[in-house]
């Protein structure tokens, strides 16, 4: 009877015990917290030979932070805030580097792509606008191209810009046109270099159009164009009169930036080749005709030596007129 009446009191008390452990909760200790889930990350360098990096391996590169924003080809200024990243220029040094005679292109997971110069690269040689009102202005100091993944201290969303993008970062506050920060980078390539040109406008306002910018505005998601002629050629390009419209007046950039009014009273639009070679025709043939295209590709290479960096083409135009090699665009008003 002891016996029995002494154990049903252990079970009593072990009973006790257990719900007193099981009624009182207990904070989870720093450790038992679930940790952040890494961004999902490949990225692919290549030049003398190839690595294929994950988010530990960007992990342990060496870090530049500093501030940049970026202005849209309409003139909408993002303002400059604070990104972290690697620097261009060392994951180049992971494949055998990047020298003058390299470029070095860099491409998105939706298949668009920019190339960038050995000055860009390593100079920082691009152009810089005022972070307030985007007019053009002059940065003092170093510019650096980076592969960032962290703006304001925040993980870049792999849902709208990241994991990983570009930006053209300073010590301090700049801003650079916007169609270098290229999105969701995926592959980085030190190729050999690209030949370099330019499309001087001249107009109202003057503005030399280099090969990284042109290449941009003809993208398909810009203002990009394309025409299959009676032989079967596809020319890739700008519509000429969105070239027209950026020195026609003192509106570069922003909406409708083709000034219709100057249509009305009538100008011409000259053409000329680097060799002197030039056509003329009138703003009333040009105005929004998106069947007069400048273009930079054919069949999807560059041109022929006979006719590159630029050919105008169109399905209304005479042969005459298919100026090959063009080096200015030049609009002259009436006095």
């Amino acid at each position: 009877m002891r016996k029995r009446l002494f154990s049903t009191i252990i079970l009593l008390l072990t009973l006790t015990t257990l719900v007193g452990c099981t009624a009182v909760p207990t904070e989870p200790s720093a450790a038992e917290d679930t940790p952040a889930e890494k961004p999902d990350v490949t990225l692919l360098v290549s030049g003398q030979e190839s690595v294929t990096l994950t988010w530990d391996d960007i992990q342990e590169m060496p870090t530049y932070e500093g501030s940049g924003g970026r202005i849209s080809s309409v003139g909408t200024v993002t303002p400059p805030t604070k990104f972290k990243g690697i620097l261009i220029e060392d994951l180049c040094g992971l494949v055998g580097g990047v020298t003058p005679q390299n470029s070095v292109r860099v491409t998105a997971k939706d298949g668009y792509a920019m190339t960038f110069s050995y000055d860009q690269i390593v100079l920082g040689d691009f152009d810089t606008y005022d972070p307030v009102t985007g007019a053009d202005a002059l940065f003092d100091g170093k510019l650096w191209l980076v592969v960032a993944y962290e703006d304001e201290g925040e993980l870049i969303p792999a849902d709208s810009d990241g994991p990983l993008r570009l930006a053209v970062l300073g010590s301090h506050k700049v801003v650079t046109d916007g169609h270098w920060w290229i999105k969701w980078v995926e592959t980085i390539e030190v190729i050999q270099a690209l030949d370099q040109w330019s499309l001087h406008l001249e107009g109202v306002l003057s503005e030399d159009v280099d090969r990284g910018t042109f290449e941009t505005g003809a993208a398909p998601s810009c203002h990009g164009t394309s025409w299959t002629d009676d032989e079967g050629r596809v020319w890739t390009g700008i519509p000429l009169w969105l070239l027209v419209g950026r020195v026609d007046d003192e509106n570069v950039h922003e909406d409708d930036s083709f000034n219709d009014g100057l249509v009305e009273a009538g100008y011409d639009v000259n053409v000329i080749a680097a060799d002197g070679y030039s056509i003329t025709l009138d703003s009333a043939t040009v105005a929004r005709n998106d069947d007069i295209i400048v273009a930079y590709l054919m069949d999807d290479e560059p041109l022929p030596e006979d006719h590159w960096p630029l050919r105008l083409v169109g399905p209304n135009l005479e042969t005459s007129n298919w100026v090959g090699g063009i080096a200015t665009i030049e609009i002259v008003l009436p006095e």
